[in-house]
């Protein structure tokens, strides 16, 4: 019953994070989910529409979202089981989700959402942490967030802001925390799992001729999916959790 409710959150979640991706990349414009608001012309298509009323445009990432939130909610609850824990996780997931639509939609990690965001979720593992006596992996995430946030720091210098920008360095905070508060071996492979996928994705559009050795490409989602992965990986015993 736990994988069904999961699942069900893992797909509104989906729904919710786009409208709120489309939504941030307007300037003055409310963030309101489920209005099924449409990426090209900015109207609220609805979500019982498969087409948009005002330029037609037909439903089409809005599916792969939903599916890789509510596979990625799943593999949460596997790692986490019914804890209290999942909720600021699917919180996380749901943000994360957003930040990667408006990092592949206009190469921005959207400040109005991940700022507050983050400390919102942040807030809400603090608090789930605490009621749950678990102040030590609470005190690992928040070490394991400045510990990313400084990596990403150095690696932004070093880059001179040319594929890794300001937004990456910002995303890189909840990141480490939702990733240590784990363990520092979940974090470590997601900067493993990180650098692999950012480095299959480029060799991809590169082989496909989407993009060439100097084209820049948004850093945020590989950064986002590694998290993911190494979460993930902690549910099927790939990586083991402090006892």
């Amino acid at each position: 019953m736990t994988y069904v409710l999961v699942g069900a959150a893992g797909f509104f979640i989906g729904l919710a994070a786009h409208d709120l991706a489309v939504q941030s990349l307007t300037e003055g414009s409310r963030l309101r989910p489920f209005l099924g608001t449409c990426p090209r012309c900015g109207q609220p298509r609805g979500w019982l529409r498969s087409t948009c009323p005002t330029c037609e445009r037909r439903v089409g990432r809005e599916i792969v979202i939903t599916a890789a939130t509510t596979l990625a909610a799943l593999a949460f609850a596997r790692t986490l089981g019914p804890s209290w824990e999942l909720i600021p996780y699917l919180a996380f997931l749901l943000l994360t989700t957003a930040l990667v639509v408006t990092d592949l939609d206009a190469y921005r990690i959207v400040d109005r959402l991940n700022l507050p965001g983050t400390i919102v979720v942040a807030a809400a593992l603090a608090v789930t942490a605490f009621a749950l006596g678990e102040g030590d992996a609470l005190l690992r995430g928040i070490e394991g967030a400045a510990a990313y946030f400084v990596g990403a720091s150095v690696l932004f210098l070093l880059a001179r802001g040319r594929g890794f920008g300001a937004g990456d360095v910002k995303l890189a905070p909840q990141l480490g925390l939702f990733t240590a508060y784990l363990g520092w071996g979940v974090l470590g492979w997601a900067v493993f799992a990180t650098a692999m996928i950012g480095g299959l994705i480029a060799l991809v559009m590169i082989v496909g001729g989407a993009a060439n050795r100097r084209s820049e490409l948004p850093y945020g989602p590989p950064m986002v999916l590694g998290a993911w992965a190494a979460i993930a990986m902690v549910g099927v015993g790939a990586i083991p959790v402090p006892s």
